[in-house]
């Protein structure tokens, strides 16, 4: 590989990481949003009551606005500045991400077209995956546009709202998958065993699972919310879908330490370990996240939190998981 394409490898990846980043600021504004109840902060969309820059007092709005949105469906519509803003700038920042995501697709497409049929296989099939990814990434971008003019224009539906978290995880994903696509083909490693190789498969469902019934949670306080306001809320309101998803997550940490220490104990893979570790750390913030949620009624910092660390520790254990995947693949077992 010359040393241009070796250039424009690294200028896909330092865009990769920096986009991926800012996939993970959208997860967290997404969060704020919902904690903070922003989520109608503006009723129409692309633009924010009609305007593409939306104002900061309600004074600026025609007097008879809140008749104007009636007819548009959005009869309980109220300015508020704060929620306004916070919904606006997360717009923004999904604008940048669209923005950052095209870039990435660019340049994952010089990479592609200037390889030439000297260059090593490893890197030659690298490029074109890098390629694939960047398009998937980009695709995804445009649907999770289409998906969020749907949350508004279904009053935030709750499962129109879940379909919008998990495409984030899965441009997340995506994201992950098309840097390791550059970086792990070269690497050396050893490779493990069918055992730890389906544990590690099967505690990626159970995660999976949990994450899932993570988001059912939030559509039951969502939906618990406006109909009993004026009561204490508790958590067995919620029903079933909150007792597994309180129970799940003992089963989940202590198989995760299990692979975890197999992981640090049978294998010299740095980076794996340092995944799986990351991982663990972060359920476990996780799991106090959620209970600070228990004791003290869904205040907004853990609520937000709880959605973050979940889409960091899926972050990582998608790390760990790629990781032995790539290295098992290179080698015989």
């Amino acid at each position: 590989m010359d040393e241009r394409l070796a250039r424009y490898r690294r200028q896909l990846l330092r865009w990769n990481r920096l986009t991926l980043i800012t996939v993970l600021l959208l997860i967290l504004a997404g969060g704020i949003v919902r904690s903070s109840g922003s989520g109608m902060g503006c009723p129409d969309w692309p633009l924010c009551f009609g305007q593409w820059i939306p104002p900061l007092f309600e004074e600026e709005l025609p007097a008879n606005y809140q008749e104007i949105y009636a007819e548009r469906g959005y009869k309980d519509t109220r300015f508020n500045a704060l929620k306004t803003w916070i919904e606006y700038l997360n717009r923004l920042l999904g604008a940048l991400t669209g923005l950052f995501v095209l870039v990435q697709a660019v340049l994952a497409w010089r990479l592609w077209r200037t390889r030439s049929s000297s260059d090593q296989n490893h890197f030659k099939t690298a490029a074109q995956s890098a390629f694939l990814w960047a398009l998937l990434a980009l695709l995804l971008v445009l649907v999770q546009g289409g998906i969020g003019a749907w949350v508004v224009a279904t009053h935030l539906q709750g499962s129109v709202v879940t379909l919008h978290l998990v495409l984030a995880w899965v441009l997340m994903a995506v994201q992950l998958w098309l840097g390791f696509a550059l970086t792990l083909p070269s690497v050396q490693g050893s490779s493990y065993r069918l055992g730890d190789r389906w544990g590690l498969g099967l505690w990626m469902g159970l995660l999976f699972a949990q994450l899932g019934l993570g988001a059912l949670v939030r559509e039951a306080v969502d939906a618990w919310m406006p109909t009993f306001a004026s009561d204490t809320f508790t958590f067995k309101a919620l029903g079933e879908v909150y007792l597994w998803h309180k129970n799940l997550w003992m089963l989940l940490l202590m198989g995760g330490a299990w692979l975890a220490y197999r992981q640090w104990t049978l294998y010299g893979d740095r980076q794996a370990g340092l995944w799986a570790g990351a991982c663990l750390g972060l359920l476990m913030v996780q799991v106090l996240s959620g209970l600070w949620m228990v004791l003290f009624g869904l205040p907004p910092i853990p609520r937000t939190l709880h959605i973050l660390l979940g889409s960091l520790s899926l972050v990582s254990a998608l790390g760990w998981w790629t990781r032995q995947y790539y290295l098992h693949s290179k080698q015989p077992s």
